[in-house]
């Protein structure tokens, strides 16, 4: 079992970092639906991510370490592309 504190650390961590996602994708205007389809996730999926981040409960799918997996990589392709939009090499 995880311990309370560590717990709540991995859900500021996935906060933070779905905060981060928005971020990029508003530098490139993704629009909502290409975001979601991003970090493919379904529609009730989306909107369960869409809720913890307002501090709703954290979703069960993708299960956390999947979920930041996948804001990993795409915040990555996305600061890439942000990148070079602005020529920056």
């Amino acid at each position: 079992m995880v311990p309370a504190l560590d717990w709540q650390a991995s859900t500021e961590v996935a906060r933070s970092q779905l905060d981060l996602f928005h971020d990029l994708s508003d530098r490139v205007s993704l629009t909502p639906d290409d975001r979601r389809r991003a970090l493919n996730l379904t529609e009730r999926d989306w909107r369960a991510w869409h809720a913890f981040l307002a501090d709703g409960p954290i979703p069960a799918q993708p299960p956390l370490p999947e979920m930041l997996r996948r804001l990993g990589h795409v915040a990555f392709n996305l600061t890439v592309v942000a990148e070079g939009a602005r020529g920056v090499t």
